[in-house]
């Protein structure tokens, strides 16, 4: 039987949490023989029960259940990398370990997918906090179909940020994904946008859905959470930006949208990455800012320039400032003003 939807499932030390994410999946609505779920272990380092968990989820449901033991670490986009290469359903979608699923969310989405002949479907998410419970994400989304049938409704796509970078509230056409030739950052954390950012481009034919069907955990304690703390880690949240940018500097999109894809770069790479250390009190070194600006210098010669200039207040300040020369002093006086 031809699976509808492949979803991907990458897994470290997850026996914590594997179970009500596994339980979540095989008792979807749309029924277990329309899911191709492809659960990958990351070389996790808990002595094998991870592993031993997921062989008994295969022996379960074998006709639905695939299973990949990775050698080394990979993180999780490097091992969603590898869940893709097997991925043979009609659409992909992604879940987290530690995250779980309500009953309906691949019914709903693959059949509102169908209807409208979707490229990606984009659906609602609620947090979860270990001591608190589910929490409502706040986020006001409304029912919408968006069609692409010029470059100014892409340009007002993109402007919008109504598709967000995050992978895993969102259900994603398989011959896109292949066609498109996108994946994931491997080795490091903020992986998602070089996966889904490319996307936004590709596909014509997008919809949102307000229904909350994800359950996001929020954990505290977590390894990724401690990664988001430190300098080092935060700076793969550029180190990524980059790769996107390197990725669309050679598709067919570059020239005709050139403005949009500077906008998000510049943004991303060097003022998102600052915003994101105030997020998490940290304070970069200039030292290791100071690369950032040279990298966009080089890329970017229009640096200053942008037909968007008038929603840049924040940002502009901080690419003239580059421009200009970014010496020690400025650099703290800005982020000390963000």
């Amino acid at each position: 039987m031809n699976k509808k939807v492949s979803v991907i499932i990458p897994c470290f030390n997850a026996t914590k949490w594997l179970p009500k994410c596994f339980l979540s999946l095989v008792g979807q609505t749309i029924g277990i023989e329309s899911l191709e779920l492809i659960f990958v272990n990351d070389a996790s380092t808990d002595e094998g029960k991870t592993w031993e968990m997921l062989m008994e989820f295969e022996r379960a449901y074998p006709d639905s259940i695939a299973i990949i033991d990775l050698p080394c670490n990979r993180r999780q986009g490097g091992a969603r990398n590898e869940g893709l290469k097997y991925a043979s359903g009609e659409y992909i979608a992604f879940v987290d370990a530690d995250d779980w699923v309500l009953p309906s969310i691949f019914e709903k989405t693959y059949n509102k997918a169908k209807e409208l002949d979707a490229d990606i479907v984009q659906f609602g998410f609620d947090y979860y906090f270990d001591k608190i419970g589910i929490v409502d994400s706040k986020r006001p989304v409304r029912d919408e179909f968006i069609q692409i049938d010029s470059p100014e409704d892409r340009k007002k796509l993109l402007l919008s940020e109504k598709i967000t970078y995050g992978c895993w509230n969102k259900l994603y056409r398989r011959e896109l994904v292949e066609k498109a030739g996108v994946q994931y950052a491997e080795h490091m954390i903020y992986e998602e946008p070089l996966f889904v950012y490319p996307l936004l481009y590709e596909a014509n034919r997008f919809v949102i859905m307000p229904d909350k069907l994800y359950i996001y955990r929020q954990n505290n304690n977590g390894t990724m959470r401690n990664d988001m703390k430190a300098k080092e880690t935060l700076m793969q949240h550029a180190a990524v930006q980059l790769l996107v940018w390197e990725f669309m500097k050679k598709t067919k999109y570059y020239e005709p949208f050139y403005e949009e894809i500077k906008l998000y770069f510049l943004h991303t790479y060097l003022y998102e990455t600052l915003d994101f250390a105030k997020a998490r009190g940290i304070t970069l070194d200039y030292a290791m800012y100071l690369p950032l600006t040279r990298t966009a210098l080089r890329e970017v010669k229009d640096i200053t320039s942008s037909p968007y200039f008038s929603i840049l207040v924040k940002q502009m300040p901080l690419y003239r400032a580059i421009a200009e020369g970014f010496d020690e002093e400025k650099y703290m006086n800005y982020i000390k003003c963000m």
